[in-house]
């Protein structure tokens, strides 16, 4: 079969790769499209991963074969699946960490979803696999895992109903976000520096101001002058955290949703200790935020229209990440 794979160097060739097959509890999937996932673009950049390596785990495909024991899908089905699954019983299972768990990288799709073909492994068929109803989009599943990761960040901001929320970036994790807050009860407020995103915050729900001064007014007349309750950083890097710490209250928390490069953060101790700030970060998602995701996705109750600015077949990933990496593209979604 033919994948798209990440060499080395940041290079990504269309390659023979070894077909898989589908074992006990597992699925073959023919895949239909598979999302491009600021992640991946890192763990080019970064050279993060090891080469010969196949990216891709937004993945939505046809069942072509399903393992002995696997009674919920058939061949035929349409599915969306994501690539990590806790152990469930650990330490850190136990303790609302389930991504730092040990097994939780363990589980990955095999190989990435820019392939034509995928296999699931038996724990991700069982936990981390929906089965696709007529009607909804593939494009529209394959949000399930993004949205599932903005959940968990929700969560993890400790987001109640009247709180205030600063969302800072509005591609379409920035959008997903904007909707997860506001189903949690919370205001939200939103910035970018690209009109053209801005317009996406406004549809996804964000009161989102064009100019900072206009920001600013409009955050300390939401919060009596105190400031976000959050402010979640899809962007900026640590460059951004000053910026965001003179708008978030005291009390409040700072998220980073992205990671980035740089060794230190530009925040005094000082500063966290005297208005005991919380300073937070989101990795990945769970089992339930997943089926969480999944079932908004099918109400319709988080809605991505216009989030996929660009589709391109297999053989034009690496367009695809340039046009990300030039802020030319919102979302990209690639079919085989």
């Amino acid at each position: 079969m033919k994948a798209c794979v990440h060499v080395g160097a940041g290079v990504l060739e269309l390659r023979d790769w070894p077909a898989p097959s589908a074992g006990p509890g597992e699925l073959l999937l023919r895949v239909r499209g598979c999302g491009l996932c600021g992640s991946d673009i890192a763990k080019l950049v970064g050279d993060r991963v090891t080469a010969p390596a196949v990216l891709g785990h937004e993945v939505v495909g046809e069942v072509l074969e399903a393992g002995a024991g696997v009674p919920r899908f058939a061949p035929g089905d349409r599915v969306v699946v994501a690539h990590h699954v806790p152990c469930f019983h650990c330490h850190y299972c136990r303790r609302g960490s389930p991504s730092m768990c040990r097994s939780f990288q363990r589980s990955n799709l095999d190989p990435g979803g820019f392939a034509e073909r995928v296999r699931v492994p038996a724990p991700n068929v069982a936990h981390a696999a929906f089965a696709i109803p007529p009607g909804m989009p593939d494009e529209t599943a394959s949000f399930t895992e993004p949205l599932a990761c903005c959940l968990r960040a929700v969560k993890r901001c400790g987001t109640a109903a009247g709180d205030t929320v600063l969302v800072v970036g509005l591609g379409s994790v920035g959008c997903l976000l904007v909707q997860g807050f506001r189903l949690a009860g919370a205001t939200v407020l939103a910035t970018d520096l690209l009109a053209e995103r801005r317009r996406l915050g406004l549809a996804a729900g964000a009161r989102v101001p064009e100019r900072e001064a206009e920001l600013d007014g409009a955050l300390r007349a939401a919060t009596e002058g105190r400031g976000a309750d959050a402010v979640v950083l899809t962007a900026g890097g640590p460059a951004a955290l000053p910026w965001a710490r003179a708008r978030v209250r005291d009390g409040g928390t700072l998220h980073y949703f992205a990671g980035g490069a740089g060794e230190a953060l530009p925040l005094s101790l000082e500063s966290l200790y005297h208005h005991e700030l919380t300073l937070s970060a989101t990795y990945s998602a769970s089992p339930v935020e997943l089926a969480e995701a999944f079932e908004l996705l099918l109400r319709g109750a988080v809605t991505v229209d216009g989030l996929v600015t660009h589709r391109l077949p297999l053989a034009r990933l690496a367009e695809g990440v340039e046009l990300v990496k030039r802020q030319q593209a919102v979302k990209v979604y690639v079919t085989p």
